[in-house]
């Protein structure tokens, strides 16, 4: 979401946790995030995330000056392809439980299939065939 700050709230609960209640665009957010309290300002335009709650809308991100929510993305894009490799790890490790390949080698035969199992994954060719 994107919007201007309408107005700021500073409030606390009756056990003493801070949080803030913002205005954006006609609409009520809360802000329990104290890292966040000192960088909203009434007529300041910000992008945020949100999670509703009950009734409530709780603010779970604010973007920065330059951060755009879908630079996020590239994250987790980046994310993902660990996850990939991890599994294609775990993958070709399973294939060579209990061979007799000494272990030396066998971390090297696990990297090698592991990579074909990420080319698979990923639609790429595999020794020139196009999968």
């Amino acid at each position: 979401m994107k919007g201007e700050v309408e107005k700021v709230w500073k409030n606390e609960t009756s056990d003493g946790r801070r949080y803030e209640v913002i205005q954006i665009n006609g609409e009520r957010y809360s802000l329990w995030d104290e890292e966040y309290f000192d960088r909203v300002q009434e007529g300041q335009v910000i992008e945020f995330d949100f999670r509703e709650s009950g009734d409530f809308k709780n603010i779970t991100r604010i973007y920065g000056q330059g951060e755009a929510k879908n630079e996020e993305r590239g994250y987790d894009e980046q994310r993902l392809r660990k996850i990939i490799k991890m599994s294609c790890l775990r993958s070709a490790s399973r294939v060579l439980t209990g061979s007799k390949i000494p272990s030396g080698e066998r971390a090297e035969k696990v990297i090698e299939i592991a990579r074909k199992f990420e080319k698979y994954v990923e639609g790429e060719e595999i020794d020139g065939e196009e999968i």
